[in-house]
C-alpha cells in the first residue's frame, strides 16, 4: 500500500471533488536516471527537482486543488511524472500501459489511490498509452498517436469516453514526445498549440492560440481549479499571451524537471 502524504476521509473526499483533487508523486533520489530524449548536460539534480516539485504542488493547492501525494519509488526515476500512469475521463479512469517498458511498474500504487475516486479500467496488451498523450477539452477527448501511445491505447480511451457522451479524436503526434508536450487547454474551447505537436487541422472546432516559441513545452500549461492558468517561469512570453487572452496566471519554476522532458501537466493527475 503506498504511503500518502495527504489523506482524506470519505466525506472529505466527496467535498474535495467539488473543487478538484490533484494526485502528485514525489521526486525519487534516482531522478537523475530519468528517461530523456537526449542525455542532460549537466546531469539532472534530484534535490533541485524535488524543491521545484514542492513549489509546483504548493501552486496546485493555491489554485484550489486538494493535493494527494504518493511516495516516490526509487525503482522508477520518472515516477514524479504521474500523469502518464492513468487517464481520468469523467467518472472513470484508464490505468495506463506505458509505451516505454521501464515505466510500466509505476502504475500500481497510483491505481490504488485513484480507485478511491473513480472507477478503474486497465489498458491491456497490445495497447500502449501514456497520459501525456490525452487532452480533454470540454466533451472532446484528443488522443495522440505517438512513440508511447498506439491505436489500441486510443481505442481503450474511447471505450470509457464514448459511453459518457464524449467524442474521441485520434491525432497523429508530430515531433514531440507526447501530444501535450506542445498542446494544452485553457478552458472548454480554447487551447494553446505549438506547431510541432500536431497538425492544426486536427483541432477543428476549437479556438487555437499558437505559441511561436522554439520549445514546444511553452504551450504546456495547467488550468487550475479556481480558473487561473499555471505557467512556467521560464516561458515568459506564454504568460503574456495567456494574460492577453484575459486569464489570470500563476507562475512556477520547474526548469530542472523540464530538463527531464517534463511539462506542467506531467506532474499531476487532476480530477474536477
Amino acid at each position: 500500500m503506498p504511503r500518502i502524504t495527504s489523506s482524506v476521509s470519505v466525506t472529505e473526499r466527496s467535498a474535495a471533488m467539488v473543487q478538484g483533487v490533484a494526485l502528485v508523486r514525489g521526486v525519487a533520489a534516482s531522478f537523475s536516471s530519468a528517461v530523456t530524449g537526449s542525455p542532460p548536460d549537466p546531469p539532472l539534480a534530484a534535490d533541485l527537482a524535488a524543491s521545484q516539485h514542492a513549489s509546483y504542488v504548493a501552486a496546485l493547492a493555491d489554485g484550489g486543488y486538494v493535493t494527494v501525494e504518493i511516495e516516490p519509488d526509487e525503482a522508477y526515476p520518472d515516477c514524479c511524472f504521474i500523469e502518464d500512469a492513468a487517464v481520468v475521463v469523467g467518472e472513470h479512469a484508464l490505468v495506463a500501459r506505458s509505451g516505454h517498458p521501464s515505466r510500466r511498474g509505476e502504475v500500481d500504487e497510483v491505481a490504488t489511490v485513484l480507485g478511491e475516486y473513480v472507477r478503474l479500467h486497465h489498458a491491456e496488451i497490445p495497447a500502449t498509452i501514456d497520459g501525456g498523450d490525452v487532452m480533454i477539452v470540454g466533451s472532446r477527448v484528443f488522443v495522440g498517436l505517438s512513440q508511447r501511445t498506439n491505436a489500441a491505447g486510443a481505442a481503450a480511451i474511447a471505450a470509457i469516453a464514448e459511453p459518457q457522451a464524449m467524442t474521441v479524436n485520434v491525432v497523429p503526434v508530430g515531433s514531440v514526445l507526447h501530444l501535450k508536450s506542445g498542446l494544452s487547454a485553457l478552458d472548454d474551447s480554447t487551447v494553446l498549440w505549438h506547431r510541432r505537436a500536431c497538425e492544426r487541422d486536427e483541432l477543428t472546432g476549437l479556438r487555437v492560440i499558437e505559441i511561436e516559441e522554439h520549445d514546444p513545452e511553452a504551450a504546456n500549461v495547467v488550468r487550475l481549479a479556481d480558473g487561473r492558468i499555471l505557467v512556467t517561469e521560464h516561458h515568459e512570453r506564454t504568460r503574456a499571451v495567456v494574460e492577453a487572452l484575459g486569464f489570470e496566471t500563476l507562475a512556477v519554476d520547474v526548469s530542472e524537471l523540464a530538463r527531464a522532458d517534463g511539462g506542467l501537466t506531467c506532474m499531476s493527475i487532476r480530477l474536477r
